[in-house]
């Protein structure tokens, strides 16, 4: 009897899902097995675009994408949400295009958005890929709804295994709940999601593959800007987190200005892509803010990582930058909630501006730099790239 060929469906409603999806995809290619990504809910309202990295990626190894408003142009709303969709596309890294025509067609394509019918569509989804015949598995961030999304998986799950990997580093002790039902297979993090989300009978601790050495390079190698902007200053790194993950935002603001000011640094700050990626720099930070320079580009150029929350420290990490981390910018104020609190230096650990200062003073580029504690949230059993496709065999 003929094997039916195999078909692998990434479900990323985000680019927080596809920077930890693409990984997988990279791999399943290399598997000789068929991939088709799917881009959900964030990229169909034009939310966000697609990381032009990852899009580069795809398109060199030839990997199929769905496009949601390429198969639903039935309709009246449906039609003109599709032309509208495609010309905010057009239009995007258009410069002659002024920002208000942009922001406005990309306010009309939400407001059309808001009223596809999200439970259909999700499931002519599910639908159009199933006409292949294949053995289907469907790879996503986890089961938790979406506009699409729910009725997708509940519809695809009759028919294909449903494996899900993280939407983010697990580096928070935090209670997780149940989805729309429980996957088939999880690839965890590490030993805290796993005892987290102790209700999933198929698991395994894989790590990162996000933040896996083979992928920051398969990143760096198709890369489309390998610019270097590292000067004899010491390159500094802000990773923002939006107004409702920082504690007291004017505080912030006056801390950042303070920081730019010292002469012999050299400070690049990088606005949240979700609830700040429209959001207009303030005057005293504008000729600082880089919201279109992708995270792996910043953290490659750079000597020191500053945060307060954000899991983009953890390129700093595998790329060996100083980490530093502002306890008093962060809104959760109860830090012994991170994993690797107790695994990593105290010095990393800012308390108050005085302290981060001091710390950039202090830093000299030729001492050695432990990062261990950070490792072994993304890498609980060293670099996870191989086993992730050990595992991957077995499933599949």
């Amino acid at each position: 009897m003929k094997k039916k060929n195999k078909t692998a469906i990434f479900y990323a409603y985000s680019n927080n899902a596809l920077d930890h999806l693409a990984p997988y995809v990279f791999l399943c290619h290399k598997k000789k097995i068929r991939c088709v990504v799917v881009y959900g809910e964030d990229f169909t309202s034009r939310k966000v675009f697609p990381n032009t990295k990852i899009v580069n990626i795809f398109q060199n190894i030839k990997i199929d994408i769905y496009n949601i408003p390429f198969s639903e142009k039935k309709g009246f709303i449906k039609t003109i949400f599709y032309f509208i969709w495609l010309w905010v596309g057009l239009i995007e890294y258009k410069k002659y295009f002024p920002n208000y025509l942009k922001l406005k067609l990309k306010g009309l394509c939400l407001r059309l958005y808001n009223r596809l019918d999200g439970n259909l569509i999700g499931r002519n989804i599910a639908t159009n890929l199933l006409k292949d015949k294949s053995e289907f598995f469907v790879f996503t961030d986890n089961c938790n709804p979406k506009k699409f999304k729910n009725s997708f998986l509940t519809k695809i799950k009759k028919h294909a295994k449903i494996i899900t990997t993280g939407h983010s580093v697990f580096q928070k002790k935090i209670n997780t709940k149940k989805g729309l039902f429980v996957e088939d297979f999880a690839l965890l993090m590490n030993y805290g999601e796993a005892h987290y989300k102790s209700y999933l009978k198929n698991k395994k601790i894989t790590g990162s593959l996000r933040f896996s050495k083979n992928w920051i390079k398969i990143l760096d190698l198709h890369s489309l800007n390998n610019k270097n902007f590292k000067n004899k200053k010491k390159n500094i790194i802000v990773l923002m987190s939006p107004p409702y993950l920082t504690k007291n935002w004017k505080h912030m603001l006056n801390t950042l200005a303070k920081l730019i000011s010292i002469n012999d640094i050299n400070v690049i700050i990088l606005p949240h892509v979700r609830g700040m990626y429209n959001l207009k720099p303030p005057i005293e930070l504008k000729n600082n803010w880089y919201k279109n320079l992708t995270l792996d580009s910043a953290i490659k150029n750079s000597d020191i990582i500053i945060s307060w929350g954000s899991t983009g420290i953890f390129e700093g990490v595998v790329r060996n930058k100083k980490i530093l981390y502002l306890s008093f910018l962060d809104l959760d104020s109860n830090i012994k909630k991170y994993l690797w609190i107790n695994k990593v230096s105290k010095n990393i650990i800012i308390k108050n501006e005085y302290e981060l200062f001091d710390a950039i003073n202090n830093y000299r580029t030729n001492k050695k730099i432990d990062n261990d504690g950070f490792k072994k949230i993304i890498w609980p059993n060293n670099d996870p790239w191989i086993k992730a496709s050990n595992i991957l065999d077995k499933i599949i």
